[in-house]
């Protein structure tokens, strides 16, 4: 499983945008140490050899984090999880889906994340049964952490049932993606001037970068989006029926993600054609003017040519002004013809 966790691309737009060191206030942990919160306790272990109780109708938070496939089998042996669940679990190219089985749903959701310079996205695995909520991952899940880390908000979402502990980790993670987006949106205002200006310092690249990276965003969103509508439209098994409304509050968020991933492209597809636009005209620009001096060197050069070809009798050859005679006419001649392109404004 340890391909769920995927980096995709550096990001160099973040040297626009010097940011202040996060701080981490979740608590340090073993990555292994396994979780189960009730109502009544919050339990740690690393190993338990007759795997996870099943807790009948107490609703329940199950997290684990298995080495293998045999592991996440032996300690979810009493709930008859379908093995082609368990190897979606640890599949590294596993899409983003809902999947219905006779007595749970399998979730997967991914979540964006900026690892220093790179974005990164883990996936975010969730099975629903009966006052059951487990959630499975193979590394640190900062959004899970922090829930496990406050006991009483676990116990309250408890109360009211497991899926509202899915829809916390969900709203938090898609809140999360909509401020990276934000921050997209700032470095491209910062480099916006730049691009328009045909700064020296803008390194093109940075532009086409932020297009990329919001066009992975909107994709994986839009996935989100699809499982939210197919929640919306079909009842959940185990789901309250309190706990749509909460559920079409994040879809609302992730449509809100994909209109602001929107405006932002449609800016950049702008500031891009602009930066094109100026490119031209100064290109333009250049060929005009080297075009004009050309012209204006090509009859002196035929002039020069002339009264450089090696023969005697040749008009103004034995003229003792003959020499300034022929630079002032050159000198006329270059000057009607810079008069002529200026009446002709190609100048």
């Amino acid at each position: 499983m340890a391909g769920a966790n995927m980096t995709y691309r550096f990001l160099s737009w973040l040297r626009l945008a010097k940011k202040p060191p996060l701080t981490d206030n979740a608590p340090k942990k073993d990555w292994h140490e396994h979780h189960i919160v009730t109502l009544k306790k919050h339990e740690r272990f690393r190993e338990k050899a007759d795997g996870i109780p099943n807790f009948a109708n107490k609703p329940v938070w199950v997290h684990l984090y298995p080495r293998n496939e045999q592991d996440l089998i032996e300690l979810l042996h009493r709930y008859d999880i379908h093995p082609l669940t368990v190897e979606d679990i640890f599949n590294s190219s596993n899409r983003i889906k809902r999947e219905k089985f006779p007595h749970y749903t399998y979730f997967c959701f991914r979540g964006v994340h900026l690892n220093g310079s790179y974005i990164s996205t883990n996936d975010f695995n969730f099975i629903i049964a009966k006052n059951t909520i487990i959630t499975i991952s193979e590394s640190e899940r900062t959004t899970i952490d922090r829930l496990l880390a406050d006991e009483s908000l676990c116990r309250e979402l408890l109360k009211k049932g497991p899926e509202f502990i899915l829809h916390r980790i969900l709203d938090v993670e898609t809140d999360h993606t909509l401020h990276i987006v934000h921050d997209i949106d700032l470095a491209f205002e910062r480099c916006e001037s730049m691009l328009l200006t045909h700064s020296a310092q803008l390194d093109i690249a940075m532009v086409f970068e932020l297009k990329s990276s919001l066009a992975l965003i909107k994709k994986l969103i839009l996935t989100h989006k699809e499982i939210f509508d197919e929640m919306q439209l079909h009842d959940i098994k185990h789901f309250s029926p309190d706990s749509a409304a909460f559920f079409r509050d994040v879809r609302d968020h992730a449509i809100k993600i994909i209109d602001t991933i929107d405006g932002i492209s449609q800016a950049i597809a702008s500031a891009i054609e602009a930066y094109n636009t100026i490119s031209t005209k100064r290109t333009n620009d250049i060929i005009r003017i080297l075009t004009i001096m050309t012209a204006i060197m090509l009859p002196l050069t035929l002039v020069t040519g002339y009264f450089g070809m090696n023969f005697k009798n040749l008009p103004l050859t034995e003229d003792h002004y003959g020499y300034l005679k022929t630079i002032i006419g050159m000198g006329v001649l270059a000057l009607a013809m810079i008069v002529f392109f200026l009446k002709k404004r190609w100048l």
